[in-house]
């Protein structure tokens, strides 16, 4: 049964001293997509439990498919998977008498959710035969949600022309089915999501003239959105909220959050008071630094000398060759820890 609720909208961001000026660098960065124009759009990260510096990240070429890349930005494999737009990903699921995570990602093509698997080991493979076929006409953003105390998984999409996010419930993998438990209005088109599986929060962003970011519960029961952050001059944002990425610290969680259009990432604490703490970009040394962002990710913990305290991995619009001159869209990897140093207590 469709669980369709209606939202009532509550501003709850609270402004402080806050860091305007904090500048990081790349430190890698990876291959350009092969496809030109607006393409490499979302990146996720895979931790290597035993092995952390073989951890992966995945990136997706929004044109044509699904990247894979090490450390360092070299491509590991790339899967042709068609128009796969936002990926986000879970671990520790059996699949086929296997110990696997499992990928996510919106396919604009055929209005479904693909999916990939990955081996403990790191391998990489395509679920064949298994999607979820939605009755949406527009997917677009994705992000997923596990609940701690039951394992339940569920998986939000965004729908470009309808104008809201649907929760689908995860019935079985192999095959893979679901259904559609909630669905979530926004006032604009929303493509960014993330969800704490701790808290059980939905934060998700809007784009255009409402650019905002909000959040929700996870829980398919629903509740109120709160507004985090809106537009200038009523908040802090300067352009359309885009990718969203959530920093889970040992005593406090951040939400970052790309605002395209001014080459940013802002900053704040999660709980009650989501108080903006800033924003930082990432300028160009060696390596160039980005612009018009939209899809983002984090993870905190040592994975090698490079990430002391982890990775933060942002698309780049405008991607740059040794000498200054365009080429295709990629994706920069810059030290978490030089990202959130100014901002934590």
């Amino acid at each position: 049964m469709k669980n369709i609720v209606c939202f009532l909208f509550f501003v709850s961001f609270t402004s402080i001293a806050a860091i305007e000026d904090h500048k990081i660098y790349p430190i890698y960065e990876t291959e350009a997509v092969k496809t030109s124009g607006d393409a490499a759009d979302d990146p996720a990260f895979w931790l290597n439990k035993t092995n952390p510096e073989k951890s992966i990240v995945f990136g997706t070429d929004k044109k044509s498919g699904i990247y894979t890349y090490d450390l360092s930005g070299k491509t590991l494999d790339y899967f042709p998977m068609g128009r796969i737009n936002n990926i986000d990903l879970r671990s520790d699921y059996i699949i086929q008498d296997r110990t696997v995570s499992l990928l996510a990602g919106t396919n604009r093509d055929l209005n479904r959710v693909d999916f990939l698997l990955i081996g403990s080991d790191g391998s990489v493979n395509e679920y064949y035969d298994n999607f979820y076929e939605t009755e949406l006409t527009s997917v677009y953003g994705l992000c997923l949600f596990k609940d701690p105390e039951d394992s339940k998984t569920f998986i939000f999409v965004t729908d470009e022309i309808s104008l809201a996010i649907y929760q689908y419930e995860i019935q079985s993998y192999a095959p893979m089915s679901a259904k559609l438990v909630r669905t979530i209005p926004t006032q604009s088109v929303s493509e960014g999501c993330v969800v704490d599986d701790d808290l059980k929060i939905l934060y998700f962003s809007q784009e255009d003239e409402k650019s905002g970011i909000f959040k929700t519960t996870a829980m398919p029961e629903g509740g109120n959105i709160e507004t985090i952050d809106l537009i200038k001059p009523s908040g802090n944002i300067t352009g359309d909220s885009e990718g969203l990425a959530l920093v889970k610290l040992p005593d406090q969680t951040l939400l970052i959050s790309s605002s395209q259009d001014s080459n940013e990432y802002l900053i704040y604490t999660t709980g009650t008071e989501n108080q903006y703490l800033g924003k930082f970009t990432i300028a160009t040394s060696t390596i160039d630094g980005t612009s018009e962002t939209d899809g983002i990710e984090a993870f905190y913990g040592s994975l090698n000398p490079q990430f002391p305290l982890g990775i933060f991995i942002a698309q780049d619009d405008v991607n740059l060759d040794q000498y200054g001159d365009p080429i295709n869209q990629n994706f920069k990897f810059s030290s978490l820890k030089d990202a959130i140093d100014p901002f934590i207590k």
